[in-house]
């Protein structure tokens, strides 16, 4: 009857053990859901336009746009809910218009109080903003030179 207890209880033991191991093993490393991000802005945008805010401003870079890169008006500009923001479809306005606004593969944004704010690692650029469900327009400083009046050029997008 001893060994039968003692058989009984190592079993006992023996099954509370493993138990233990399985509950401890859980896999509790998920990924915590990043924060999603509703505003308006995410979705595709195509530009439909670049013009100076002011009309009596002439922005010389702008006559060159159709010249240099005939296909501006398909650029598109995708943010994502993941505040991730990416250009395509016209690789020649991606390299004209970086000059200006820097996408990159990382670049982050951020909409506050009609601003838009792009990220690169630890450099930053706020932009002017007015959106609406299916029309935005970024306000875009064009004197990258640091010295001078600065000439804004606005840049219409629609959403697709």
């Amino acid at each position: 009857m001893k060994i039968f207890n003692l058989l009984s209880k190592t079993a006992f033991l023996s099954f509370l053990l493993v138990a233990f191991v399985f509950v401890s093993c859980k896999d509790d490393d998920d990924e915590t859901p990043g924060t999603v991000d509703n505003n308006e802005i995410v979705g595709k945008w195509q530009l439909t336009a670049v013009e100076p805010e002011n009309s009596s401003t002439t922005i010389p870079q702008l006559s060159l746009l159709p010249t240099l890169a005939p296909c501006y008006k398909e650029l598109k500009f995708t943010f994502t809910n993941d505040n991730k923001v990416t250009l395509s479809d016209c690789d020649a306005a991606v390299a004209l218009i970086g000059a200006f606004v820097n996408i990159a593969a990382d670049t982050k944004w951020k909409v506050e109080t009609g601003k838009l704010t792009l990220t690169n690692g630890s450099t930053s650029n706020t932009f002017g903003l007015t959106q609406n469900p299916n029309d935005m327009k970024i306000v875009v400083n064009t004197n990258t030179t640091g010295t001078g009046t600065p000439v804004n050029a606005v840049m219409s997008l629609k959403r697709l």
